[in-house]
């Protein structure tokens, strides 16, 4: 495609073949989300990057290499002529850029309102560059520093082909009178907000501090982001593509240690493939958790999971322990591993739907998973899970007591499901199948599934 005089030429854009870079996501909203994550260091300042979409329908983020010393060997490599001619690699296609920006200058009159709403919104080139016939690709995400992220997705309006022509700068390359003023602060943002509204779809992907609400922005958006328990629109963010548990645990691992305990998720699988997603956990009580807090509903009520997924287990951070319900001995494993508290709400769940698993991230790095196991036994565990009664002691209680030790409570579990250790830590150095009284030798996790 031949670039157009408005259209701005952009440096080359590459992916390091680095297992974080390189990964593939089952939308171009996650591809997006998390190449603006890595993004936080240069928010606010101008960048370019691209979405590939390669003929699996799989999608990969194209980021800038800081380094380029550290990546000899590129994997994909977008790159821009100085005509604004775009290459990129045989079997993939541009699904999306996305740009951050320098914050600019408030306008000589204009309102800290409007320059607030100015800085955190498209520029008009942003969005000409979608608008336009002479695109290569139909969508444009914008990453903010206030960590918002928005898209902008053309919709071949009647109007956005009208507004398009309005965007566009003069043959010589020069702003057109609106452009101008616009970006000297002379013309409201509202204004550009509403135009982009009503002529394509604007999304806020990843809420900020202005755009607060994750869904489709209206023209009553300053109304619509006041709202109390505004219902789901979109799917949950997820990681990257993971081919097992071993990469579903290291990814477990590499999120919830940046985030605070008590944050919760699920993993999904492919119906067909052998493939795995998770979401991007979100802070909630593990027992109140549900799949009503991530997804849209249909008409029905139900959660709008998309149709080859569907929900393999679901992941949680173990709460810090009180002082006075830690046991006098190995304390250490008992502080990572399955609470009583929580295997029982785990348990419940799996009762429901059995071939669901329960992951663990522990406080010192360790993901464990149990997966359920019909040998009659599970009744059992429960029981003794149940709270304290008049005639019966908890196993918590017991624990605490020393009537019973941390380690027989693991083997219990061990008993009862398949635990395995999925990622190592001080307090589970193997990885691999835990058997009752002795840790068993690393194996492969997904094996037996």
């Amino acid at each position: 495609m031949n670039s157009t005089t408005h259209d701005q030429v952009d440096p080359p854009i590459t992916v390091d073949s680095g297992i974080e870079s390189n990964r593939a996501f089952i939308s171009c909203d996650d591809a997006a989300a998390y190449l603006h994550e890595s993004l936080k260091e240069r928010r606010g300042t101008e960048f370019v990057g691209y979405i590939l979409q390669n003929e699996n329908d799989h999608f990969f983020y194209v980021a800038k290499e800081a380094d380029l010393k550290k990546a000899p060997t590129l994997s994909l490599v977008v790159t821009v002529s100085l005509s604004g001619e775009l290459a990129i690699p045989a079997g993939y296609t541009i699904e999306a850029r996305l740009i951050s920006h320098a914050p600019g200058e408030k306008g000589h009159q204009e309102s800290n309102v409007e320059w607030g709403q100015r800085k955190r919104f498209f520029k008009v080139s942003d969005l000409f560059g979608v608008m336009t016939h002479r695109r290569r690709f139909s969508r444009c995400y914008l990453s903010l520093s206030d960590n918002g992220l928005l898209s902008y997705t053309s919709i071949g309006s009647a109007f956005e082909r009208e507004l398009s022509s309005t965007l566009a700068r003069k043959t010589d390359g020069t702003l057109q009178l609106f452009e101008s003023l616009y970006e000297r602060g002379a013309v409201p943002s509202n204004i550009l907000i509403l135009l982009a509204v009503t002529a394509g779809e604007v999304t806020t992907v990843v809420p900020g501090s202005l755009w607060r609400r994750r869904g489709k922005l209206k023209a009553s958006w300053r109304d619509d982001v006041l709202a109390q328990n505004p219902p789901i629109e979109l799917l949950p963010i997820c990681g990257p593509i993971c081919k097992d548990g071993k990469e579903v645990a290291q990814f477990i691992n590499s999120r919830m240690s940046k985030l605070s305990p008590e944050h919760v998720g699920l993993v999904l699988k492919h119906r067909t493939q052998k493939l795995f997603v998770v979401t991007d956990p979100i802070l909630s009580d593990y027992a109140n958790f549900s799949r009503m807090a991530l997804f849209p509903k249909d008409v029905h009520g139900n959660p709008l999971i998309p149709a080859e997924l569907r929900v393999h287990g679901f992941f949680h951070s173990a709460k810090p322990v009180p002082a006075s319900k830690l046991p006098s001995t190995e304390v250490e494993r008992y502080k990572n591993f399955f609470s009583p508290a929580d295997l029982k709400v785990g348990l419940d769940r799996i009762l429901v739907s059995p071939l669901h698993r329960l992951f663990l991230y522990a406080p010192d790095g360790a993901v464990l998973r149990f997966a359920y196991a019909d040998n009659g036994k599970v009744d059992e565990l429960r029981q003794l899970l149940a709270p304290e009664t008049d005639s019966q002691q908890s196993l918590e209680q017991q624990i605490i007591s020393g009537a019973l030790s941390v380690q027989a409570y693991i083997d219990q579990v061990a008993t009862v499901g398949e635990l395995t250790v999925l990622f190592p830590s001080a307090s589970w150095p193997v990885t691999g199948r835990v058997d009752a009284h002795v840790a068993g030798e690393s194996v492969d996790p997904e094996a037996q599934q």
